[in-house]
């Protein structure tokens, strides 16, 4: 026992000094890594500053002055005016090129209403006005002018066409002078119903030839 105990020390002692040196080699290795360590971090560590260099943060745009248009922006800007009307009116072209979907008539329709006639007297409404010779003197006269509803409605006016050739009325009774030889109903005698009439009457200066005429025109309003 006591043999196998010395054998079994002796081995523990070898390994024992075996790890010593181990550690030994260890740390000197340690040592040496630490040192090249230092030594390349003094040599490398101080790197030189590098050079500034601007950080460009985007592209300046060179400015132009106020009104200032350099020939080659406007010869663009009037090359894309010009491009963009021919657009235009290659569209408009296309448009009107296309056929229309409507059916077009060349001809207008025939108007097929008769033409509204204008509105006539009745044929029932007229009337009549006779001349009588009441005086006569030299170079004058008197007449009484006699107006009578001819037509089946009753006048609500009526005038008279006095114009005489040879005669020139001065004076008259219960009709209003028109004007140019015309003469026309008074508001209480121009009303007439059918067959009724109304007296009036003038005096005139004349003419040795004058020549009295039977009856005067005579102008209906209803």
């Amino acid at each position: 026992m006591d043999e196998h105990d010395g054998a079994f020390g002796d081995a523990l002692g070898r390994r024992g000094r075996l790890h010593g040196r181990l550690l030994q080699v260890l740390g000197a290795v340690s040592v040496i890594a630490a040192a090249i360590a230092l030594w390349q971090f003094d040599v490398f560590g101080g790197d030189p500053e590098p050079d500034t260099v601007g950080t460009v943060e985007g592209l300046e745009t060179p400015s132009i002055p106020d009104g200032t248009v350099t020939e080659g922006a406007t010869d663009s800007a009037q090359a894309s005016s010009s491009a963009g009307e021919s657009a235009s009116e290659s569209n408009a072209a296309a448009t009107s090129a296309e056929p229309s979907s409507e059916t077009s008539n060349p001809l207008p329709p025939s108007d097929t209403t008769a033409p509204e006639e204008e509105a006539a007297t009745p044929a029932d409404s007229g009337c009549t006005a006779s001349l009588a010779l009441q005086n006569e003197w030299e170079g004058s006269i008197e007449v009484s002018v006699e107006v009578v509803n001819t037509g089946g409605e009753a006048l609500e006016s009526w005038e008279l066409d006095l114009d005489l050739d040879g005669a020139e009325i001065y004076n008259y009774w219960n009709m209003r002078d028109l004007g140019d030889g015309r003469y026309g109903s008074e508001g209480w005698n121009a009303r007439l119903d059918p067959d009724e009439n109304a007296i009036a009457g003038f005096q005139a200066q004349t003419d040795d030839d004058l020549d009295l005429p039977d009856s005067v025109p005579c102008t209906a309003r209803s």
